[in-house]
Order: structure tokens, then C-alpha cells, then sequence
């Protein structure tokens, strides 16, 4: 306020005091690590994106004969059946056969009661099953099977790890094993010389001096909203022809103008915040995956952060309100959001049943953005603590090529 805009009245020494003013109190703020990347991505801006003429034609070649392969391929998901529609006992000394049906019990619906009783099966067998694996190259892919289920999973990281379970897979397909190796790490030096460009602009926007508040996730942003929107085909065709594109040519643009400024602002001020009573009413007219999406990503955002919400003085979570509302323990409320979320799952796989007019790279944000949600919040909060579990799940992807 300027001087000559106050009240004359209040410049007085005879001037009656004005009341107090209640002033509300500030909520703490919250005081996050930085970004533990600096400026690592900047070294990529010099990196050559060229592809010569017979890694290219390599390339093509193994992608035309992995297809053949593919389409010659059997069903053989009727091989866990007897003649009587029941497991196999077989199963249960079938290592590999245990661990495609667990796979497979992931993409159940409602009332589907046999897969959940296949998932109990297959859980108890392969848990059973470990102890014995110690020497066996299947017993880590069993292990991240328990953990990370690959529906549930991110595409990218889920393929970086099946390519090195599958190197040392004796019974492995070369021809297969050396595509998906190439094409993965042509791919990746693709997303290492957009990150240098994103982190170019983000230091000349200086966010993290600006935003001191403001949790600088750049680089994990950039990792995550690549599984959400699945922006793989056109990138695909420019490092197939050799072509990088500068930042005024290609989608990055439309990233930083809309998706990154959502994302960052879901970033700075919290998944909590936002996830208020009137965000989510809308879901109620959507499809069924449109509201598994939401309720996944709400609810397991309440279980791993209401009580971060509670010390960063944010409305009430789900978690609290339903412990009010019903009397139970918070433990209690936990175990009923898990069931919310199993059948939230079994909701969207319903939806991709069904004969449906919009496309499929549209139905498969939702599912994308749950296993976003999935994968950085099931066991903490991974995003705002991004220099542990996050960082390693990072370099796997966008800074460790696969080893050929």
C-alpha cells in the first residue's frame, strides 16, 4: 500500500486505534528436496541422434521377423485346464505356467470368479515355489511378479526389466532378444535429447529459485507422462529416419503448454490438494474407466499421504473421513479402500470388453494415469521422496542403456 492511499484518519495521534485484525493462520509450508538430476540431461544436447543406414535396415529387418514369429504363434491358455475346467496339479511344479496365469488373472472383471481364484492359486504356489528357485535365473522375474504386476505396470520400465530377465533366459528367442534390445535403446537416446532441451528451458525459467516451495520433479514429470500418454509412435518414425526435431516442431511443445503446466501444477501444490470432493464429482457421468482412474488414483493417494496431508494442514483425506463416518480403525479403512481398488481395476478392464467408438489410445490415458498412480505411490510416496526408489527406476530407464 502506498503512503498517500492511507486514511488520513489512521496518520492522527487522535485517531481511536482500529480494532485488531484477525489474521488466519498460514498453514506450514512445505519444504521439499530438489531435483536430484541437475543438470545431467544438459550433457545429451550435443549427443548425435542419427541412426546409420544398417542399424536402421537391422532394425527393420528383426521387427519384420518378429512379426511373422508372433502371428504363427498358438493360443496356449487353455493348456492350465484339465478336461474337467480345473488347475492342472501340474501347475504347481510348472514354474513358468504359474507365472503367466498370475499375469493373466490381473485382466478380471466383476464376478469373474474364476481368475480370482486362479490369482490365489498361482500366489500361494509361487510363493511356495521361491525358496527352491535360488539358482534359477526365473526366481527375480517371479519375485518382481509378486511385487509388480505387469498390467499394473509402467510399459517402459516393465520392458526394460523383462529384457534383462530374458537375457538370461537360456531358452531365449535371439532374434527377438535382439530387437527389443535395439529398439529400446534407440528409443532412449531419443528421450535423452528431449530431456536435454526440457532441461535447458526449465533452467531458463529458473523454477526452482522462483518456486522454492515447489517440488522440482522435472525429469520424473517428463518419465511418468511419457507411460500417461503413450507418445511413442511418431517418435518412433523420427529416429527411424534420423530426424530430431527441435523444440518448436514436435509434441514437447504441446507438453509444455498444456500437459507439463497441469502435471507441474499437480506437482507444486500436491496430489491432495486437488483431490478434493468437487474434482471428482464429475466422474459420476464418465465410463467406467474414466471412474476406476479416479477413484485408484484418489484413494491411493489418501492411503500413503493422509497423514502428510494432516501436517501440511490440508482437508481431510478419505481415509479420515471414512473412519469417522463407519467407526472404524484406520487399519479397517485401509483394507476397504484396497478392495475399492481391485474392483476399480476389474471396472476399466471391463470397459476394454466391451465394443466401444473411441479409439484406443484415448481409453488407454486413464488406465495409464492409474498405473502412473500405481507405481510411484503403492509403497510411499516415491514422487516427492524422488531420490530413492524413483531415481533408480529413472536411470533404468532414461539413462542406463540395455547391455548388449
Amino acid at each position: 500500500m502506498e503512503f498517500s492511499a492511507i486514511p488520513t484518519v489512521l496518520l492522527t495521534s487522535s485517531s481511536k486505534a482500529p480494532p485488531p485484525v484477525q489474521v488466519k493462520q498460514r498453514r506450514p509450508e512445505s519444504v521439499f528436496h530438489p531435483s536430484v538430476w541437475g543438470d545431467h540431461f544438459l550433457a545429451y544436447a550435443s549427443a548425435d541422434m542419427r541412426v546409420d543406414i544398417n542399424t536402421k535396415q537391422k532394425h527393420q529387418q528383426l521387427k519384420e521377423d518378429v512379426r511373422k514369429q508372433l502371428v504363427e504363434a498358438k493360443d496356449v491358455f487353455n493348456k492350465f485346464k484339465d478336461n474337467e475346467g480345473k488347475f492342472k496339479e501340474s501347475l504347481i511344479g510348472d514354474v513358468r505356467g504359474l507365472l503367466s496365469l498370475y499375469q493373466a488373472t490381473f485382466l478380471s472383471v466383476r464376478q469373474e470368479d474364476i481368475l480370482d481364484e486362479a490369482m490365489k492359486f498361482t500366489t500361494t504356489h509361487l510363493n511356495s515355489a521361491l525358496p527352491n528357485l535360488s539358482n534359477n535365473p526365473i526366481a527375480a522375474q517371479v519375485v518382481h511378479a509378486l511385487y509388480q504386476p505387469i498390467h499394473k505396470g509402467l510399459t517402459r520400465l516393465e520392458s526394460r526389466l523383462f529384457i534383462s530377465f530374458y537375457q538370461k533366459d537360456d531358452s531365449h528367442n535371439k532374434v527377438l532378444l535382439d530387437f527389443v534390445t535395439l529398439d529400446f535403446n534407440l528409443l532412449q537416446k531419443l528421450h535423452q535429447k528431449e530431456l536435454s532441451e526440457l532441461t535447458r528451458w526449465w533452467k531458463a525459467l529458473d523454477v526452482a529459485g522462483k518456486l522454492p516451495f515447489a517440488r522440482d520433479r522435472l525429469v520424473e514429470i517428463y518419465f511418468w507422462l511419457k507411460d500417461l500418454v503413450g507418445a511413442y509412435c511418431k517418435e518412433a518414425k523420427w529416429y527411424h529416419e534420423g530426424y530430431v526435431p527441435s523444440m518448436d516442431e514436435h509434441w514437447p511443445v504441446a507438453l509444455l503448454s498444456c500437459g507439463h503446466q497441469s502435471i507441474s501444477t499437480i506437482s507444486f501444490i500436491g496430489m491432495g490438494e486437488l483431490a478434493t470432493k468437487e474434482a471428482f464429482d464429475w466422474v459420476s457421468s464418465n465410463p467406467l474407466i474414466v471412474q476406476g482412474s479416479s477413484v485408484i488414483c484418489r484413494l491411493i493417494d489418501d492411503v500413503v499421504g493422509h497423514k502428510f496431508e494432516q501436517e501440511r494442514g490440508h482437508i481431510a483425506s478419505s481415509v479420515e473421513c471414512y473412519m469417522k463416518q463407519y467407526g472404524a480403525t484406520e487399519e479397517e479403512a485401509i483394507v476397504e479402500f484396497q478392495k475399492r481398488v481391485t474392483n476399480a481395476w476389474k471396472d476399466m478392464n471391463s470397459e476394454f470388453l466391451r465394443p466401444t467408438p473411441v479409439p484406443m489410445p484415448l481409453l488407454q490415458l486413464p488406465l495409464n494415469l492409474a498405473r502412473v498412480i500405481y507405481v510411484l505411490y503403492k509403497d510411499g510416496d516415491n514422487y516427492t521422496h524422488s531420490g530413492t526408489k524413483l531415481k533408480g527406476i529413472v536411470t533404468s530407464v532414461l539413462v542406463d542403456p540395455v547391455p548388449t
